[in-house]
């Protein structure tokens, strides 16, 4: 402990500690009090809500027990049947079908055919269609007298098809 103070600043540190706990004292009561207020009116709307509460959960299981007796008289929705898988289909019928659905008079070669039926059906494709498979469906098309030849290929230009 300091010797160095005089009695005189002994005595006036101590009523600013005195002072000072005063004003917290009365700082806390005065928060006491309020607290109690807010207490009070938190348990009064407590009490409020509860009793909506309880009056609102009579209701509900009321009204749950009535839906209930209306869904057991009505007959259980069906289950929708699964999707029919898709069947990959052979090139040769895919050609045929877009060659069915072009206009008549339209020119292609074997590259569009196969672009277009990569395009349109490709989830009946088990692999994408590829230009040399088109151009073997197309000459058996040919051949079947559907489709006309227009101009004939070589290795690096490709063969002109139109609808017979």
């Amino acid at each position: 402990m300091s010797s160095d103070l005089s009695v005189a600043q002994i005595l006036a540190n101590l009523e600013k500690q005195m002072a000072s706990y005063k004003e917290k004292e009365a700082f806390h009561a005065k928060q006491e009090a309020l607290h109690r207020e807010q207490r009070a009116a938190n348990a009064a709307e407590l009490e409020a809500v509860s009793k909506l509460y309880e009056a609102f959960k009579a209701t509900a299981e009321g009204a749950a027990t009535a839906a209930a007796r209306t869904l057991a008289a009505a007959p259980p929705p069906q289950p929708a049947p699964p999707p029919a898988p898709v069947t990959p289909l052979g090139p040769h019928l895919l050609v045929t079908r877009l060659v069915g659905a072009l206009p008549q008079g339209e020119t292609y070669t074997a590259s569009k055919v196969a672009e277009e039926v990569n395009r349109r059906y490709s989830r009946e494709l088990k692999k994408p269609l590829d230009r040399p498979t088109a151009s073997v469906c197309l000459r058996r098309l040919v051949a079947d007298g559907t489709v006309r030849l227009v101009k004939k290929g070589t290795a690096h230009i490709q063969a002109v098809y139109t609808k017979a």
